[in-house]
């Protein structure tokens, strides 16, 4: 049974995510974009497997594997092709989905691992990029059904949104000013 903190850490991560993602685009960095891209859709699979797995238990009351949500040093962890995989079984994900989740992997292992070695352009990056953005908002979409039902949420506002995201900066700032506070 994973304990409610690790929750809320996975929680966190995927809005820091967001932030980070936007802070990649206004700087350019399409590399830290494929690779946040491909993290922050994992951290929203897994939102996604719980709450699809929360809707369909009895009184809703599924106990979350911490594995799941936190994978600690020497413990068992699911990669990313893994939570896809359970993702299609579970019905959370199409097989067009989840074929575009295996090739977004793919690519990022390539700009990871063979960046220097492969025919890989910085333009080819910029496209994946937007392909990339468009699976993230499908992603969303998904969740945004399984925590709000098929009619969703009010609209928020851009205004909202960004008041929103900058809180979050504000927040992610503080724990980390304290996390590095000599004494």
């Amino acid at each position: 049974m994973v304990s409610y903190d690790y929750f809320a850490d996975l929680i966190h991560s995927v809005g820091a995510s967001s932030i980070f993602l936007k802070k990649a685009h206004r700087d350019g960095a399409l590399i830290e974009g494929v690779c946040l891209y491909v993290s922050a859709i994992d951290a929203l699979l897994r939102l996604a497997i719980i709450y699809s797995r929360t809707q369909k238990a009895p009184e809703h009351s599924y106990a979350v594997a911490k594995g799941l949500v936190r994978q600690d040093d020497g413990e068992r962890t699911f990669s990313e092709r893994e939570i896809y995989r359970i993702a299609l079984t579970e019905g959370v994900v199409s097989p067009e989905l989840h074929d575009e989740l295996q090739k977004m992997y793919t690519f990022r292992n390539r700009v990871v691992h063979r960046f220097n070695i492969s025919p890989l352009t910085y333009a080819a990056i910029a496209e994946a990029c937007v392909r990339f953005d468009e699976v993230y908002q499908q992603v969303m979409k998904i969740i945004d059904v399984l925590e709000n039902g098929p009619h969703g949420t009010r609209p928020q506002s851009e205004a909202d949104r960004e008041d929103t995201l900058e809180r979050l900066a504000a927040k992610i700032q503080g724990a980390r000013d304290a996390a590095y506070k000599t004494p």
